[in-house]
C-alpha cells in the first residue's frame, strides 16, 4: 500500500508538471523570475521560519497531558517533520516527528501522533473557515464555493468528533463496543481510534481550546504575510481576498497531496487561485515557484541538518513505526 501511494505521488507530480509547463513561455517566465524583489523574498522567509515558534507553542498545549516540553524543542521538531515531508512522499514526516518526540521524551508515540492529528484538524478547519469567509468578499466561481463548503463541512465534523470525545466518554464507549462486536482483524483500527481520542484529551478545558484556536489563527496570519510579501515581490497587487484564496487553495491541496512537499500540487493551486485576476500565466508561475521554494528550501536544510546533528535516521524511524 505504501509503495502504491509513493507511485501515485510521483505520477501526480509528473502529470501536473506536464500540464503546468506545456504552454509556458520559458523566456517570459525567467524574465519575471529574475525581477523578484530579493528583500521582500528574504523577509517572507524570515516570517515563515518565525511561524514555527507559534506552531511549537500550540503543540506544547496539545502535549500538555503527556508532560512538560520546551517551545524551542517542539519548534525544531516541527521543522524536522516538515523537512522529512518535503523529501519523502505520503507525509511520513508526521510519523517521524511522533517517533522522535516519543523516543526522546519516553512518552507514547501514538499519543504524540494523536496530538499531530488534532493539530492538522485545527489547521484544516481554520483554512476551510478562512476560505468560506473569503467567498463573502470576492465573487469566486461556483465550483470554488462548492469546494469551500465541502472542506468546511468535513473539518467541522472532525472537529466536533474530537470535541465530543474530549468532553464525553460516549465516543470512546462506542469504539470499544464496535471493537468487541466486529471481527478480530478489524480491531487494530479501533485500537488506533481509541488512542487518538485519548491523545486528544489534552483539550480538556475551554481555555485550552480557545488558546489552540487563537494560535492556529496566528499560524495562518504569519503564513498569509509570507504570501503577501512574496506576491508583492513580483508586483502582484490583488485584493486582500485574493491572497486569502491563494493561502487556502495551496494548503488545502497540500493537506491531501501525496507528493513530497506538495510539489506540483502547490504550484497548480497558486496558478489556479491567481487565474481569477488579470495576471499573465508566466508571472503566476514565477510567484508559485518562488513562494514554494521560500517555504520548503530553508526548512528542509535546517530540518535535515538538525536530524543529522542529533544522529537521527529517518529510515530507522520509519522501520520502527512500520
Amino acid at each position: 500500500m505504501k509503495n502504491l501511494k509513493v507511485a501515485a505521488g510521483f505520477l501526480i507530480t509528473a502529470l501536473l508538471f506536464y500540464f503546468l509547463l506545456r504552454d509556458l513561455d520559458f523566456e517570459l517566465f525567467f524574465s519575471y523570475l529574475i525581477k523578484g524583489d530579493i528583500v521582500l523574498i528574504l523577509l517572507g522567509i524570515a516570517v515563515y521560519l518565525s511561524s514555527f515558534l507559534v506552531r511549537g507553542l500550540r503543540w506544547k498545549i496539545l502535549l500538555k497531558h503527556l508532560g512538560s516540553f520546551k517551545v524551542n524543542d517542539l519548534a525544531m521538531l516541527e521543522i524536522a517533520g516538515y523537512a522529512v515531508n518535503n523529501v519523502f512522499p505520503v507525509r511520513i514526516g508526521e510519523f517521524t516527528r511522533a517517533w522522535i518526540t516519543g523516543k526522546r521524551n519516553s512518552v507514547s508515540r501514538t499519543s504524540v501522533l494523536a496530538s499531530i492529528f488534532v493539530e492538522r484538524i485545527f489547521d484544516g478547519l481554520t483554512i476551510a473557515l478562512i476560505l468560506s469567509a473569503t467567498l463573502f468578499f470576492y465573487p469566486f466561481p461556483q465550483n470554488v464555493k462548492t469546494l469551500a463548503v465541502m472542506a468546511s463541512g468535513m473539518f467541522a465534523l472532525l472537529f466536533l468528533f474530537i470535541m465530543f470525545g474530549t468532553f464525553s466518554d460516549k465516543p470512546l464507549k462506542l469504539i470499544r463496543m464496535l471493537k468487541s462486536k466486529l471481527p478480530e482483524f478489524t480491531r487494530f483500527i479501533f485500537d488506533i481510534a481509541e488512542k487518538f481520542l485519548k491523545g486528544a484529551s489534552s483539550l480538556n478545558s475551554l481555555s485550552q481550546i480557545f488558546a489552540v484556536t487563537f494560535l492556529s489563527i496566528m499560524v495562518w496570519v504569519f503564513e498569509l504575510t509570507v504570501y503577501i510579501l512574496i506576491s508583492r515581490a513580483f508586483e502582484v497587487d490583488i485584493p486582500f481576498a485574493g491572497y486569502l484564496f491563494m493561502l487556502c487553495a495551496a494548503n488545502l491541496g497540500m493537506l491531501a497531496a501525496p507528493t513530497p512537499g506538495g510539489l506540483a500540487v502547490f504550484q497548480a493551486a497558486i496558478v489556479f487561485a491567481l487565474r481569477s485576476f488579470t495576471i499573465l500565466y508566466e508571472k503566476r508561475m514565477a510567484v508559485a515557484i518562488i513562494l514554494h521554494m521560500a517555504q520548503i528550501i530553508p526548512v528542509t536544510i535546517i530540518g535535515l541538518m538538525w536530524l543529522y546533528l542529533n544522529h537521527i535516521s529517518v529510515l530507522s524511524a520509519q522501520n520502527d513505526t512500520g
